[in-house]
């Protein structure tokens, strides 16, 4: 796992840095996790504020360009009626993108999509790890999101990113054991160096 881990990160970061112009940036900010489940689970289910925070090798001023990203990333459901039946799930997401930028003085927007893949860091269900369902380690999702450079020579910047999980989770539910999927909805900020 974690050689594997190693692998496509420096596959992602070399193939960015091909890529003319980069710049690093560095980003946090909140998580928003949710799930998509088609099953039934007791009590009620809440989303997950956390957080997440990384590196990102971007297009730099390019109109036009790919970046990547490497973020630790809180995601999943909490559940206050019945603990043993929330998902806290952390990860390390490495999403590739290709990004469109409006350079101009001052506030420069920009939109990105993309594939990311996201590594299993933790698992836990009211306060244990989750029960062994099968569920990946590596799960894929699809990224969207935008956002403005602000600042003299726009180094800081200000984003909304919205992350579509694409793998089934397998952590089950009262009526179903293949419905589980994440949603995320991030807000950072960066500052590039």
């Amino acid at each position: 796992m974690k050689r594997t881990l190693a692998c496509i990160i420096a596959l992602a970061l070399s193939v960015a840095a091909a890529a003319s112009a980069q710049s690093n940036a560095l980003k946090g900010g909140l998580s928003y996790g949710n799930v998509s489940n088609s099953g039934v689970l007791p009590g009620n289910l809440d989303s997950r504020t956390g957080f997440a925070v990384g590196l990102s090798l971007g297009p730099g001023h390019d109109i036009l360009g790919i970046g990547v990203e490497g973020l630790y990333a809180q995601r999943g459901v909490t559940n206050s009626t019945s603990p043993a039946n929330e998902r806290k799930l952390d990860y390390i997401d490495v999403p590739v993108y290709l990004r469109a930028m409006l350079p101009s003085p001052g506030i420069a927007p920009f939109a990105y999509a993309g594939p990311q893949v996201s590594f299993e860091l933790r698992c836990r269900a009211g306060g244990s790890v989750c029960p062994d369902s099968g569920r990946p380690s590596t799960s894929y999702a699809a990224v969207i999101g935008g956002g403005v450079r602000l600042g003299a020579g726009s180094a800081f910047s200000i984003e909304g990113r919205y992350v579509y999980g694409l793998s089934d989770l397998k952590l089950g539910t009262v009526t179903s054991s293949d419905s589980y999927k994440t949603r995320s909805f991030l807000i950072l900020a960066g500052w590039a160096f």
